[in-house]
């Protein structure tokens, strides 16, 4: 008896050190990245060992965060949309490998020779890159942004590369909707979110002010300071569930555990595997092995990321979205996982906290100050970004004039999937109109502008075309161009 009642002291003494060190590292990257609120979850052998809150929900204000706190969780959203498929899977409502239009008979890609399937929009291999304008900075419906999508021209050919694309999974938000005969919103809340006790849990925007959240902050020019959130309701399976720490170590439980909470089974151990199996291959460039040299290789599986780190097998994933970033990875071997949430768009603190936590999991020794690597990082890219803009700028041909009167280039401007954009004279200058911007246009040189807007997280440049017979014809802007009508 005393041998045991010693084992268990000594047990209780590891989980108390434990924690203790995961309190030290978030502290310390607290204090590393300025974040205003970060809140932190451990989970191993289906126990949470570690659940703490950190910091206020708004600088400036003295309401702190609590373990309940909602954070928008942005791309780590991906993996509840793909586990509620691998539910539908097991009741042969879908098959990974059904065309997508067996669910959306309406959806296609510009070429019609591919046959994109529903394990091709979730691993990002469909050959159509981002176009996040669609729905950042449109609010259009997903329907109507779906229906869009055939008239954007393929990147790649399909399977051949990693483009991480959101627009395809919430086509598979769709895809459950139909399978299942319910909203993805109401697929997700009934059954995952309150099966698993995630009380606190939500995917409307419009449920935001009215609960308990934290206000997301962004980081321009070395200062933090509180930003708006968007509605972005129209991104839903793709990024839009807002959740908690307390509920996150729920789901973390959940996916440790193979698809089981508390006894209870939502979905077959084989179904959600499949959700983990490595798809699409992603390079390591030479500069993410120098800051990162535990990881070697990496693919992207449905909604999660799979590589090595330290010689283990992690299963992981970030996001991103209104000054908010997430990390959610796994250890399954460990049978360990962490969360970290944060209110700051300084998302390389929120990666520095994980590999802190995971070597904390790992015992992995010496120990590396991974905040002092990724401020590092962070600078490094500020300084490439600045010096882009100054070689843009070195590179602007002084003392030009547009080729027309700037009346010649007001207009309206049509893409089949962007729809129609205008450009108005008011006030001697031109301004760009598009679904929910509107961005002044500074002349750069001769027939192009630029429509720089740091609320909107806008820098384009726009070109105008010409015809022969010197009248506008078109513009480009997000890598789009748009005929004038």
């Amino acid at each position: 008896m005393r041998v045991a009642i010693t084992a268990f002291v000594l047990f209780l003494l590891s989980i108390a050190a434990a924690a203790q060190n995961f309190d030290k590292a978030s502290r310390q990257a607290m204090a590393a990245w300025q974040f205003p609120a970060l809140a932190v979850a451990v989970v191993q052998d289906d126990k949470v060992v570690f659940l703490e809150a950190y910091g206020v929900k708004e600088l400036g204000k003295p309401d702190p965060v609590s373990v309940d706190t909602l954070f928008q969780i942005g791309s780590t959203t991906k993996a509840f949309t793909t586990t509620a498929m691998a539910m539908l899977a097991d009741e042969k409502k879908l098959s990974w490998d059904d065309p997508v239009r067996r669910h959306l008979q309406y959806f296609h890609l510009s070429d019609p020779c591919a046959e994109v399937t529903l394990r091709d929009i979730v691993s990002h291999r469909t050959g159509l890159s981002r176009h996040d304008e669609l729905w950042d900075n449109s609010g259009l419906s997903r329907d109507d942004i779906l229906h869009r999508v055939a008239g954007l021209e393929l990147s790649k050919p399909i399977r051949t590369a990693y483009q991480y694309n959101n627009i395809m999974f919430m086509a598979a938000g769709e895809v459950v909707a139909a399978a299942s005969k319910m909203t993805w919103d109401d697929f997700v809340r009934t059954r995952l979110f309150e099966p698993l006790g995630m009380t606190h849990t939500r995917t409307a925007f419009a449920d935001w002010a009215a609960s308990d959240h934290a206000s997301g902050h962004a980081f321009t020019h070395g200062a933090t300071k509180p930003r708006a959130a968007d509605d972005d309701t129209n991104l839903g399976p793709a990024g839009a569930i807002m959740s908690s720490a307390r509920d996150m170590a729920q789901w973390l439980r959940f996916q440790l555990a193979g698809g089981v909470v508390d006894g209870k089974r939502l979905v077959s151990e084989a179904a959600l595997s499949e959700t983990r199996a490595p798809l699409t291959p992603i390079r390591i460039e030479d500069e993410t092995r120098v800051v990162n040299p535990f990881t070697h290789v990496q693919s992207y599986a449905m909604g999660w990321n799979v590589s090595d780190y330290r010689g283990e097998l992690l299963v992981a994933h970030g996001g991103a979205l209104n000054g908010f970033r997430t990390q959610v990875a796994m250890l399954p071997e460990r049978n360990a996982g962490i969360v970290v949430l944060s209110n700051s768009a300084r998302g390389l603190g929120a990666v520095a906290l994980r590999n802190a936590l995971l070597d904390q999991l790992l015992h992995a020794s010496p120990p590396r100050n991974w905040n002092e690597t990724y401020l590092f990082v962070e600078k490094t890219a500020d300084e490439r970004a600045e010096k882009a803009k100054a070689d843009r700028e070195a590179k602007r041909v002084k003392d030009t004039h547009p080729s027309r009167d700037l009346a010649a280039y007001a207009g309206t401007y049509h893409d089949a999937a962007y729809g129609d954009a205008t450009v108005a004279l008011e006030n001697g200058a031109l301004v760009f109109r598009w679904q929910r911007l509107t961005i002044p246009l500074a002349h750069y040189n001769y027939d192009t502008f630029l429509a720089v807007s740091e609320p909107d997280d806008v820098d384009e440049t726009v070109q105008f075309t010409l015809g022969s017979d010197g009248s506008v014809k078109s513009m480009s802007i997000f890598g789009q161009e748009l005929a004038r009508k």
